[in-house]
C-alpha cells in the first residue's frame, strides 16, 4: 500500500519511523502495487488486475528507500539485518 500516493500516512510513517524499525514483507497476493494496479474501468474493459507477488518486494523496497531519501540498495541492507534481527532463526535458513 505505500506505492499508492494516496497512503499518505503509511508514506509518512514510511519515511520517518527509525530505520531499525522497519522490516519489508509482502502483501501478496493481495493488494497490488500501484505500479500493478487497475482501475475498475481498466477491468471493466477485460484487464485483469494485476498480483502481488513476493518478487515485488524489492521494487517496494526501492520505493521506500526513496521515501527515505536512502539507495535502494542501503536500504535492502538495512531491512535484510531488521529482519535477522526480528527473526533469528530466519538467519539459518537463508546460509
Amino acid at each position: 500500500a505505500v506505492t499508492y500516493e494516496r497512503a499518505t500516512r503509511l508514506r509518512q510513517l514510511a519515511a520517518e519511523l527509525p530505520a531499525a524499525a522497519i522490516v519489508m514483507e509482502t502483501d501478496a497476493p493481495d493488494i497490488p502495487p500501484q505500479w500493478l494496479y487497475k482501475t475498475a474501468t481498466e477491468r471493466a474493459c477485460g484487464a485483469a488486475q494485476g498480483r502481488n507477488r513476493p518478487a515485488e518486494v524489492a521494487r517496494i523496497g526501492a520505493h521506500v528507500a526513496a521515501l527515505r531519501g536512502a539507495t535502494a540498495a542501503d536500504w535492502s541492507r538495512q531491512t535484510h539485518t531488521n529482519a535477522l534481527a526480528a527473526l533469528p532463526r530466519l538467519a539459518g535458513l537463508l546460509r
